[in-house]
């Protein structure tokens, strides 16, 4: 059984970015999205003697990755993201810092990821799912045995992300919206910013899904 840990963080310097831990019974975990620099997902790591196994990006804007390097450095840990968005690993354009006058570069080395990939890091599976548009590899992990799925700015409760960024692509949205339209209503949704909801509800009052 997978327990997922939300990090919600709304302090007035920082975008309101949504970080989760996802621990396995046997006290692996994932961390999706790491977006503060700072240590308090690490020493919660650490304090309650948990492995951490891989970093997953589901797309690379800066407030999705400002933590990346603080906690591979720590934890040794593997680092994935989508193979298209691997660029804004160091592409401070298409990251968005230069929009934020940040500067925002990744030092580790990511391992690319592609649709329907299975990553089997904890003791259930994880797969991929490609939804380009918000960015050109913006990727969703789903875990379907556990019903849950880490959406990033692809699906958010009762709307999307946006596409009018330099790294996003408008053409996919459709398609990338219907791979999610198909997975069972109760699926719980985890998404890069705001509330929590399920595949259910947004089909009914997302107007982007129930087209």
């Amino acid at each position: 059984m997978l327990e997922v840990i939300p990090f919600l963080y709304e302090d007035i310097d920082e975008l309101k970015a949504n970080t989760y831990l996802i621990k396995d019974n046997k006290k692996k975990c994932v961390v999706v999205d790491p977006g503060v620099d700072n240590d308090k997902l690490g020493d919660y790591i650490k304090k309650n003697k948990l492995s951490l196994q891989a970093v997953l990006l589901t797309h690379a804007h800066i407030d999705h990755m400002r933590g990346v390097d603080r906690l591979v450095d720590r934890f040794k840990c593997d680092l994935y993201i989508g193979f298209d968005d691997e660029i804004g690993l160091t592409d401070e354009e298409y990251n968005c810092a230069v929009d934020l006058d940040e500067s925002l570069i990744i030092r580790a080395k990511a391992k690319t990821v592609a649709d329907n990939e299975i990553l089997n890091i904890l003791n259930e599976d994880i797969k991929v799912i490609y939804t380009p548009f918000h960015t050109r590899g913006s990727a969703c992990y789903y875990f379907s045995n556990s019903a849950l799925l880490f959406s990033g700015d692809t699906l958010f409760k009762n709307v999307i992300g946006r596409t009018d960024l330099k790294s996003s692509i408008r053409a996919p949205m459709r398609e990338s919206l219907a791979k999610l339209r198909i997975l069972p209503e109760n699926v719980k949704v985890y998404p890069g910013h705001g509330e929590f909801t399920t595949i259910g509800i947004e089909k009914v009052k997302n107007l982007f899904l129930n087209r």
